[in-house]
């Protein structure tokens, strides 16, 4: 298994793992969320397909979900907060935007953010730009401080 392969693999299974606990509420818990049971929501710029949020055993403010977006689009301006995030792209063209810096994006990318780096990212292709997003807090740390 090549380097990317592994990492991607780590982050998925991750984030299944940070969602089972959430889901399962089990002290060892292991579980799927079905495609056609996630959550899904349309909007003008694409669709985000959540399988988890809420808490898991050790994180909080956890989100992992599947996200398209249209060509053109983006899913929201440049924000920052103070969970960690991976988003893995799985197919399409588009740029991410780190700290106001755009970084081209191919496909399997794997894009980390830091508490409180501003980031977004853009769909400047034809066809859809979709990633998977996995995104938590840290149980029983401090907040990490907010960066200006």
């Amino acid at each position: 298994m090549g380097k990317l392969a592994a990492v991607v693999v780590s982050v998925l299974c991750a984030g299944a793992g940070f969602g089972a606990a959430w889901t399962l509420r089990a002290p060892n818990p292991s579980g799927c969320i079905p495609w056609d049971k996630a959550e899904v929501k349309k909007t003008e710029w694409g669709e985000l397909r959540i399988s988890h949020t809420g808490e898991v055993y050790g994180g909080k403010d956890v989100l992992s979900a599947h996200v398209t977006l249209n060509p053109g689009q983006w899913p929201h301006p440049e924000h920052q907060h103070a969970e960690e995030e991976f988003c893995v792209l799985v197919e399409g063209e588009g740029v991410w935007i780190l700290n106001g810096k755009e970084i081209p994006a191919k496909k399997g990318d794997v894009f980390y953010v830091a508490p409180w780096d501003m980031h977004t990212m853009k769909n400047t292709g034809k066809g859809p730009f979709t990633f998977y997003v996995v995104k938590w807090g840290a149980k029983g740390l401090p907040a990490p401080e907010k960066r200006q």
